[in-house]
């Protein structure tokens, strides 16, 4: 099966809340629509099974215009929310595993699935397909808006 990675479109730094409460109701902002736009032209002839996004707007958003063109359904996972208030590193990743775990039991090998997050979320990706354990002290790997980042799985 493939994953593709997908940090949500540039969202609107304007506000840059603080607050994990917040910062879920930010938004893209029309240069980030545009990038979703472009992303969603170029992949919509692939064969893509599901978009299983975070619940943020920045990342339903990104979803909703990547699907124009595809029309599938749209999972919302609040696993894949960026950190929440009092968790530690080593908690978020392994949340953010536990869904890309039950990702890969739902979908056969000849499914492609775009899962919309977070930069930030990229290193708990690098984790699961790399069998890295994560701990407090493994270091984040960030990703630029809207980079798509493919990740291969065979079940066999």
């Amino acid at each position: 099966m493939k994953i593709l990675y997908m940090h949500h479109a540039e969202r609107n730094i304007e506000l840059n809340h603080n607050d994990p409460d917040l910062r879920q109701l930010e938004d893209i902002t029309l240069d980030g629509i545009k990038e979703a736009e472009m992303l969603a032209e170029k992949i919509k002839y692939r064969k893509i099974t599901s978009i299983i996004t975070s619940p943020y707007l920045r990342c339903t958003h990104t979803a909703e215009i990547i699907n124009k063109n595809l029309n599938i359904e749209i999972i919302y996972d609040d696993r894949l929310n960026e950190f929440k208030r009092g968790e530690s590193k080593s908690e978020f990743l392994k949340r953010n595993i536990s869904a890309l775990d039950d990702i890969v039991k739902k979908y056969d090998n000849d499914s492609e699935v775009i899962v919309i997050t977070s930069g930030v979320n990229l290193t708990a990706f690098i984790c699961y397909f790399y069998k890295i354990n994560p701990t407090n002290d493994t270091p984040f790997v960030q990703a630029g808006a809207i980079s798509p980042i493919f990740f291969e799985y065979n079940k066999n």
